[in-house]
């Protein structure tokens, strides 16, 4: 075990060859309001910065676009717009070249429920050569009248009993530029958006029950359709005052899940040996720090962990020096915040 540790924090994996990291921002400008914001860092400390424009293929400057966690799969970006209009774009900055996913059948609907959609994962399946998107799609009941086309009743509306309010699952193919659901027997659970991974052709996403508040690994075989569940061991002493917070990460090729109490000091990381193994996640580390450094929003190469602290800033702890480093960023309230491993290609999307 140790020296698979050692080996974690001192042998790059090929993955983070040519590589370099996107910093996705969601924050409050005093000039302009809320808006987000897309930077290519560089350098031995990431001291190089180059702002990225975001496509704006409907032309609507109110539609902000955040981008899927999972970074880019051979160069190409998943973007996505949040409800109402759930909007998904892929993306592929280097060539400026960008992809509008059709809306599925799901969102021609009667207009009696709202649509919401969690974009889970997006990868590259090598087997089909395709890329594929997966999203968790559940709705909400319309109660206000006054949001109802014209062409509506609202008593009909009111004594249907026709409508359906059951989630559904579905995945895009992009190779064949279709949606089709899909049959994904899970516990109904709380996900978390754009928090997803991918690595070799697998996509892994974080969930909680909403019945017992187990917290689960998702993994989704793109090829197959198969889809594996391991519960996460809350390895850390109980705290009845806070919650648990867990983020998923890839360190140096590895998938990891850090686990800590929201304003403590200390983070526990463990990484998975076994997908549907529960026994097989095993803690290679406790950080423990003398003062809070907020919440870990990504890796950079090898085993750099991003932090946003609470008062905006940004700083990244050094596993192999177990040293913090401040990237010097400019404090505002962010409302989001993502670190992205970002790799150039100039092949088109759809080729």
């Amino acid at each position: 075990m140790n020296k698979f540790r050692t080996n974690l924090i001192t042998i790059p994996h090929s993955y983070y060859d040519d590589t370099s990291i996107l910093l996705n921002q969601y924050v409050y400008d005093p000039d302009n309001g809320i808006c987000r914001s897309l930077y290519l860092l560089s350098g031995e400390r990431f001291e190089n910065r180059v702002k990225l424009d975001f496509p704006n293929p409907f032309k609507i400057e109110e539609l902000q676009f955040d981008v899927l966690q999972s970074g880019s799969i051979t160069g190409i970006l998943c973007l996505y717009s949040s409800y109402p209009s759930n909007e998904i774009v892929l993306w592929n900055p280097t060539i400026n070249e960008f992809k509008v996913i059709p809306h599925s059948s799901v969102d021609s609907v009667p207009p009696y429920r709202h649509i919401h959609k969690e974009i889970l994962g997006f990868g590259y399946d090598p087997i089909s050569e395709d890329y594929k998107i997966i999203t968790y799609v559940y709705f909400s009941r319309v109660n206000d009248q006054s949001i109802l086309p014209p062409n509506v009743n609202w008593e009909d509306f009111a004594h249907s009993r026709e409508i359906s309010y059951e989630p559904v699952w579905e995945i895009y193919s992009l190779r064949c530029n279709f949606w089709k659901k899909i049959d994904i027997p899970l516990p109904i659970c709380c996900y978390c958006k754009g928090e997803g991974l991918y690595m070799d052709g697998i996509c892994h996403w974080p969930a909680t029950c909403e019945d017992d508040g187990q917290h689960y690994l998702v993994s989704f075989y793109l090829n197959n359709e198969v889809c594996f569940i391991t519960p996460i061991p809350i390895d850390i002493n109980f705290d009845e005052n806070y919650i648990v917070q867990k983020k998923l990460l890839m360190l140096n090729g590895s998938l990891a899940c850090i686990l800590w109490y929201k304003y403590t000091t200390t983070y526990h990381i463990l990484f998975l040996g076994e997908l549907g193994v529960k026994e097989s996640w095993t803690k290679l580390f406790v950080i423990e720090l003398s003062d809070y450094i907020g919440y870990p929003i990504g890796v950079a190469k090898k085993c750099d962990i991003f932090f946003l602290k609470g008062d905006g800033e940004l700083v990244y702890f050094d596993l192999c020096t177990e040293m913090i480093e401040k990237l010097g960023c400019i404090k505002r309230k962010h409302y989001s915040t993502k670190i992205i491993i970002y790799k150039k290609n100039l092949v088109s999307i759809e080729k």
